[in-house]
């Protein structure tokens, strides 16, 4: 099993809205994948309550059968497009884990 996990900081944005929507679209969107592509076995999306400077906003944890299949998800049109319409434009910064279980 392939675990994925992205950690977000987001900004508000005058098309996106404020962090509270723009997390929950993000949420909405992101999990909205599942059952679409063919691999992803589960998607979850949460917000971050720590107050600390070295949190971030948001965090994707998802699961994958394999490494194939972790890679059809990252060029799926629907991936892609939740992440050139939505998700590029209120990042400021990103990080990311993937790592087999």
């Amino acid at each position: 099993m392939i675990k994925h996990i992205v950690m977000w900081q987001v900004k508000e944005h005058e098309v996106h809205g404020n962090k509270e929507e723009i997390i929950a679209k993000m949420k909405a969107e992101l999990e909205g994948l599942k059952g679409k592509i063919e691999g992803l076995v589960e998607i979850e999306v949460g917000k971050n309550y720590n107050i600390s400077a070295a949190a971030y906003d948001v965090v994707l944890y998802s699961t994958f059968t394999s490494k194939e299949a972790l890679e059809g998800y990252q060029n799926h049109p629907l991936h892609v497009a939740i992440g050139q319409n939505l998700v590029r434009q209120v990042a400021i910064s990103r990080i990311v884990v993937d790592y087999e279980s």
